[in-house]
């Protein structure tokens, strides 16, 4: 049996990341309201518990805890040398998808993919069942960006993992969020400019609600569409920020409504009731009118199969 599939635009305005060798976490991410869950192989799971978690994770995907949410399993990247025992395991038909870990360069979504379709092959499903999500927490990686997303049809999404990248360069987190600021957006710009989601590291510290409501903000202005979080208690919370607000919603169509005004005016550019109407201010109003429509038919497939 395939999993169902909203056939809108992915959404990802939290990712729920969760033990795979755990039963009582993965009972309570699949209770979560998290828009997407993935089940961890990869650094959640200490190397004793690899061969239990991969057991764990067949049952749930074979149990009633599935419904119509994107459901991802964390592989471990090449390097481990479990990549291909992972997906021997867990590559089933209700899976939407792998976020591949420590992805590096296009070589690395390019032999994936080549993976994945042959494990395709092998369970009788569709070409191209299996999404990605690449996983980008090393300075090679980002400098790589575009071309990882652009390397399969299978990418879409890229999210950034800022403590594996900061081990990495030998930084610190700074303040304001300062020393993650440049990945970050090279992230979401490669994301954007590849035509995929773009989606955000977690806040590390876990109970700061000022600071995570600080991360977010700073995330959507460099154009994040969501992020992953560390705890079932911040979905509420991310899921607010990253839904559109009544008033951006308003304003967002009063700009649509008042560029028509421009246009039968004979004008490509005009400032009405203290705002600038523009081609690129309603381009980015039209997005995002079309991004709270794509959230609005998600959660009713999610919850009425609609």
């Amino acid at each position: 049996m395939s999993s169902p599939r909203f056939e809108g635009k992915f959404v990802a305005r939290t990712l729920l990341f969760t033990s795979g060798h755990n039963p009582h976490y993965l009972e309570k991410a699949f209770a979560s309201d998290s828009d997407v869950i993935v089940l961890d192989l990869e650094d959640a799971v200490p190397a004793s518990k690899k061969d239990e978690a991969r057991q764990t994770i067949t049952r749930v995907l074979s149990s009633d805890l599935i419904d119509r949410r994107p459901v991802f399993v964390r592989i471990n990247p090449m390097e481990t040398g479990d990549t291909l025992k992972d997906l021997d395991t867990v590559a089933d038909a209700r899976l939407y998808g792998f976020v591949y870990p420590k992805a590096c360069n296009a070589k690395d979504m390019e032999v994936f993919d080549a993976q994945l379709t042959l494990k395709e092959k092998n369970l009788c499903i569709e070409k191209g069942h299996f999404k990605v999500i690449a996983l980008l927490e090393t300075p090679e990686a980002v400098l790589n960006a575009f071309s990882i997303a652009k390397a399969s049809s299978r990418v879409i999404a890229l999210l950034f993992g800022s403590e594996d990248f900061l081990a990495e360069t030998e930084g610190e987190h700074g303040i304001g969020g300062r020393s993650i600021l440049a990945p970050r957006h090279m992230i979401s710009m490669a994301a954007r400019a590849a035509g995929i989601v773009p989606i955000d590291t977690p806040y590390v510290n876990i109970g700061d609600t000022e600071g995570l409501k600080k991360h977010i903000e700073q995330a959507k202005e460099l154009g994040f569409e969501g992020m992953l979080v560390m705890s079932p208690k911040e979905i509420e919370l991310v899921k607010e920020y990253y839904t559109p607000a009544p008033d951006e919603l308003n304003r967002a169509r009063e700009i649509i409504d008042l560029a028509e005004e421009t246009n039968k005016a004979d004008r490509g550019i005009s400032v009405k009731k203290g705002m600038f109407i523009s081609p690129p201010t309603v381009s980015k109003a039209r997005k995002l009118l079309d991004r709270m429509n794509k959230i609005e038919a998600f959660e009713a497939f999610v919850k009425n199969g609609e």
